[in-house]
């Protein structure tokens, strides 16, 4: 069951999420949005896959904004590689009705290094 904003404490971690960057998935990426590769996932194409996995971990109410989103990539992923995603809450904030959350990703290759990092701050309505 996905948690809810009221019960996510900072510095909590998900449970990681493995999954193979196989390539259907590459094609179906690539043939959405135009991109062009070889034999390597589109960076991007890492970091979307590594949000939809995560997608069932929280409740996100209708309403629910993606407010920004940084990345920092430090290596590019063959087709067909399993990779690990570790998502944390870095910071929970309310403002008035608005809730804020920040979670961080980490995406990890089988060998344990860091393929990418990344912010994301999303913003959800009051109760």
């Amino acid at each position: 069951m996905p948690a809810d904003y009221e019960s996510l404490t900072p510095g909590q971690s998900f449970p990681r999420v493995e999954y193979t960057l196989d390539a259907a998935a590459v094609e179906l990426y690539v043939a959405a949005v135009g991109a062009t590769h070889t034999d390597h996932v589109p960076p991007l194409a890492v970091a979307a896959r590594a949000v939809a996995s995560l997608g069932g971990l929280i409740s996100l109410p209708p309403g629910t904004i993606h407010a920004s989103q940084d990345f920092e990539f430090n290596r590019l992923v063959p087709v067909g590689a399993r990779v690990t995603c570790q998502a944390t809450v870095v910071r929970k904030l309310s403002r008035g009705p608005m809730r804020m959350l920040t979670l961080e990703t980490v995406i990890e290759d089988e060998a344990g290094q860091t393929v990418q990092k990344g912010r994301s701050t999303i913003v959800l309505p009051g109760a």
